[in-house]
């Protein structure tokens, strides 16, 4: 058995170690002869430390501590009653150091054994998920969630936009972490918009409950369904709205949805929808509204069929390869006539 290096150790313990040290230490954990043999030197020391404790008289240590918050001891038989309790504290300081510095340890070992595991949607696209707890839903393209692998905390991180049918565990709250807020729920079907350049939160509670907090003051506030919550980061107002939440998850089943949408959003959903620029040419009024749904549907079917039903033209335009062999993206010009 290869007798362990106590000089790796204790540059370990001091927060001065290497890359090398370290894996050094994390592999010991890994060995149980190891760690076999680092609990006998442990108990060694402890043996060793006890000893030279019992021989000392540590009772002017007491008194000084008793001197600075203001404690005056009586003498006679308070007097030998603090010497007493000096050596039994001297005694404890040891075994709870020896506890406190295996606890770091075993903490530095589970944070160094865990793998984080993410979820990427491919932009134009949307991925389904399964976590390790039941809860199911959908991510949309260019949105990525991660979360522990060991999933011991029903933690996710979202960044972009994701739908969320949770598996109920009144025990163990499910949450969801963006860059500027969480939200906490049980059991419920909801969406969240949390991209991180946006400069607001988006949440839309199909069933259940949620209960949403900002980073920035702490101050929860509860959706019921049918409500959307839009947290302004800027700001920092939360503003809660009743919606038709299946227009809002529309996408999950494929859905191209405009609900009163004007030019300027019917434009920012399908550049979002089919990974395309957009251009807005000349004079468009925010009054006209657009409402209709697809499904399935290529853009051009899409233009073609709104063309039919709005006085509007479009121009698509081809992409163009580039000298790397990649091809830029494909580009609409839309206008009202």
């Amino acid at each position: 058995m290869t007798k362990l290096n106590k000089d790796i150790f204790k540059r370990y313990l001091s927060n001065n170690y290497t890359a090398q040290d370290e894996r050094y230490v994390m592999n010991q954990f890994n060995d149980k002869e190891a760690v076999s043999e680092l609990n006998q030197e442990m108990e060694d020391d402890w043996n060793s430390e006890k000893a030279e404790i019992e021989k000392k008289d540590l009772s002017h240590v007491l008194d000084s501590i008793h001197t600075n918050i203001q404690v005056s001891p009586k003498a006679g038989k308070m007097a030998r009653l603090y010497q007493t309790y000096s050596r039994i504290a001297a005694v404890l300081i040891v075994p709870l150091a020896i506890l406190f510095v295996l606890k770091s340890l075993n903490n530095d070992y589970k944070q160094a054994n865990q793998t984080l595991t993410s979820i990427y949607a491919p932009i134009g696209s949307k991925v389904q998920f399964l976590l390790p707890d039941g809860t199911k839903g959908w991510l949309k393209g260019g949105s990525e969630l991660s979360y522990s692998s060991q999933f011991s905390q029903r933690h996710v991180n979202l960044s972009g936009e994701a739908f969320f049918d949770v598996f109920h565990n009144a025990d163990r709250p499910f949450e969801v972490l963006g860059k500027e807020s969480k939200i906490v729920v049980l059991g419920t079907r909801f969406s969240a918009n949390m991209w991180p350049n946006n400069n607001s939160t988006e949440v839309v509670l199909e069933s259940g409950k949620v209960k949403f907090v900002p980073k920035s003051n702490g101050q929860p506030t509860f959706l019921k369904p049918g409500e959307r919550l839009i947290y302004a980061h800027l700001d920092q107002t939360v503003k809660v709205n009743e919606v038709e939440a299946e227009v809002h998850i529309a996408w999950v089943k494929g859905n191209l949805v405009f609900r009163g949408d004007n030019l300027q959003q019917v434009a920012e959903k399908l550049s979002e929808w089919y990974n395309v620029d957009v251009e807005l040419q000349g004079n468009y009024p925010l009054e006209y509204k657009f409402r209709a749904t697809f499904k399935d549907e290529s853009i051009n079917d899409v233009l073609r069929l709104m063309k039919l039903t709005a006085p509007i033209s479009y121009q698509i335009i081809e992409p163009k390869q580039l000298q790397d062999g990649s091809f830029e993206r494909q580009k609409v010009v839309l206008k009202m006539n």
